[in-house]
């Protein structure tokens, strides 16, 4: 029984609310574009946070979230992702968002953001891979992607209590 509510769960997880997704189903049809929607819409309010977009992350990316959340639930400590991964920060004011696009083979794409928050300049490259005629989102490289200058989304997400 306890198997199959994990499997629930997972599939919830991957199943999402794809609000800034693509309605038709898991993953994106325009990973630039996915991506540009979601500063901007970061960008209209500084108060709420975009919905839950799972259902554009790729299996790995999303069974990576499902591990984190059970790892980190139910106890007094702080998790390693206690920040908004999307702009690097607890609190935000988004401006002067620049996105591009880079290829790397048919079944990868880097969309890279450059934006300014409050007073700093800051970037992060989103790593996507294809599947099945869809692009999803595998990983995030914020920075140099580790130590003082960057983190990497899914190393975060296998940091343990």
């Amino acid at each position: 029984m306890r198997g199959f509510l994990i499997l629930l769960a997972t599939l919830a997880a991957l199943a999402g609310t794809p609000a800034l997704a693509d309605r038709a189903g898991g993953g994106v049809s325009d990973p630039r574009a996915f991506v540009a929607n979601t500063y901007a819409a970061y960008a209209r309010s500084s108060d709420s946070t975009p919905p839950e977009q799972r259902s554009a992350y790729s299996a790995r990316l999303a069974g990576l979230f499902v591990d984190y959340d059970r790892a980190w639930s139910g106890g007094d400590e702080v998790g390693s992702v206690d920040f908004d991964w999307w702009v690097n920060a607890q609190d935000w004011q988004i401006s002067n968002v620049r996105i591009t696009q880079s290829e790397n083979g048919p079944t990868r794409r880097t969309v890279t953001a450059r934006w300014r928050n409050i007073d700093r300049t800051e970037s992060s490259r989103f790593l996507f891979v294809r599947w099945h005629g869809r692009w999803y989102l595998d990983d995030v490289i914020n920075g140099s992607g580790s130590g003082d200058n960057g983190w990497t989304l899914s190393a975060l997400l296998q940091e343990r209590p």
